[in-house]
């Protein structure tokens, strides 16, 4: 059994952010993801103000049945607060994030291990889990939210067209198809965008506006041309519509497609043709583009092709989220880069909290620096430093450095991945650390000073002592 040390590392205080809850109505210090955040938006007084305002609003005598509905009310939000509260000290799911110096597996998988227990789902490399999602297709939650309002501005378009405000309705749904543009690249993207062209071709139809509607219908039918167009969703009218448009045979034209950086992989209307610059043959009409290329977001153009040759040049921002998971968790990365890293990782490996372990040495010994950390932006708790002796007590280690650290207020800006010292370049950092080394560097300083003192004593020449004679005479 290894020994082991503590010590607990408190980095600088980026501002005072204590928590005054339900006192002055400011938020109470994210630690981790729970079910009371949740309820309050990561404000404890939200869930609590509607409690107090229900209790206040019970007026038996006046109206008894509404009063105990009311009252059933307050019990189930109080036992919902309650049963969040109770269940706050486990996170649904905790991940360690380990940098990559000495045994980087033993030390995730120590760590993982010591967090047992404590969260339903552990992942030992969170980083891996991110990465894995993000190239899986997964999207941040407001990303999500844009999904649900171009819903929204589909539906309101389409339910003004059934009251027969057409002019409001093509309105309505050709800004919704732009708003969804965008999403197109994303999974379930092009369906949004195609529903929206079917229903704006319909109504571009009933206006009569008819080469318009025949464009945006056979777009619709391009991106999802499984969905099901039959007259129980639609009219006569737009059931026959859509099969004309299927039946039309395109004019061909060609159109130049080049991007920036080259080598993207290019798509028009769903199907891949090829890595950019390419030249291709598509129908007249409308279309959408989307070029993609790793650790880049990808670009979306919508275009409208006519009798002249088209050029579509589209350039792509590099994606820093895709990058620094790539990066992985690297030693000597700065605060900014520690940050993105956090962040990204709770973002899209769906975690309520991570732990942030590196191992190196200090006090010429292997030492673990550990941060527990949250929110978003993630915050952490101060470093623990905990050195062990061998490498059979790396697991004693690590569980008394997860028992410190999720201890820990979560104030703290990440800061275990800015080490540059690690294993892989220890025995730099174990001389000039060895206590043994500055003993013998202090017992030269003190040899030294006596030995020049005694040099400069020794050199000076001897003293002279004269008498005055004159001084002895009589007077």
């Amino acid at each position: 059994m290894g020994t082991f040390r503590l010590w607990l590392v408190l980095p600088r205080d980026p501002g005072d952010e204590a928590s005054r809850c339900c006192l002055d109505g400011e938020p109470e210090p994210i630690e981790q993801g729970s079910a009371v955040r949740q309820l309050g938006d990561g404000d404890l007084c939200t869930p609590c103000g509607p409690v107090g305002t229900r209790r206040r609003a019970i007026q038996p005598r006046k109206r008894h049945a509404a009063s105990i509905l009311v009252t059933v009310r307050v019990l189930l939000l109080a036992c919902t607060i309650a049963i969040a509260i109770a269940t706050r000290a486990f996170a649904d799911g905790a991940g360690v994030i380990a940098a990559s110096s000495g045994d980087r597996a033993a030390v995730a998988t120590a760590m993982a291990d010591a967090m047992v227990g404590r969260s339903r789902r552990v992942v030992p490399d969170a980083v891996a889990e991110a990465r894995a999602a993000l190239a899986a297709g997964a999207v941040p939650v407001d990303t999500m939210a844009r999904f649900r309002r171009v819903r929204e501005q589909v539906d309101e378009g389409w339910r003004a067209y059934q009251r027969v405000a057409v002019e409001v309705a093509a309105l309505r749904l050709a800004s919704a198809r732009t708003e969804a543009e965008p999403l197109i690249a994303l999974a379930g993207g092009a369906e949004v965008y195609a529903d929206a062209a079917l229903r704006l071709g319909a109504v571009l139809g009933h206006l009569g506006r008819k080469q318009e509607s025949e464009a945006a219908l056979a777009l619709a039918l391009a991106l999802d041309p499984d969905r099901p167009i039959t007259r129980a969703e639609f009219s006569p009218d737009v059931v026959k519509a859509v099969e004309a448009v299927r039946a039309i045979r395109p004019v061909r034209q060609r159109v130049r497609v080049a991007t920036s950086p080259a080598g993207a992989t290019v798509r028009i209307d769903g199907k891949d043709v090829g890595r950019s610059p390419i030249e291709v043959d598509v129908a007249r009409g409308q279309h959408v583009i989307i070029a993609r290329m790793p650790q880049h977001r990808p670009m979306v153009r919508a275009i409208a092709l006519d009798e002249v040759p088209a050029q579509v040049e589209l350039a792509l921002d590099p994606d820093d989220e895709a990058a620094r998971l790539a990066g992985g968790a690297e030693l000597g990365l700065p605060e900014p880069g520690q940050q993105a890293l956090l962040d990204a990782t709770l973002r899209y490996a769906d975690l309520d909290e991570v732990v942030v372990v590196a191992e190196t040495s200090r006090r010429g010994g292997p030492t673990l620096l550990v941060q527990r950390c949250a929110g978003s932006p993630a915050r952490c708790s101060a470093v623990v430093d905990i050195g062990f002796g061998d490498r059979a007590g790396l697991a004693s280690a690590a569980r008394s450095a997860w028992d410190a650290a999720r201890a820990g207020e979560l104030r703290y800006p990440p800061s275990v991945l800015g080490e540059r010292g690690g294993r892989t370049n220890g025995t730099r950092c174990e001389i000039c650390r060895s206590p043994w080394l500055w003993t013998g560097v202090g017992a030269a300083l003190v040899v030294g000073t006596v030995v020049t003192l005694v040099i400069a004593s020794s050199s000076r020449p001897s003293p002279i002592v004269g008498i005055d004679p004159m001084q002895y005479l009589p007077r």
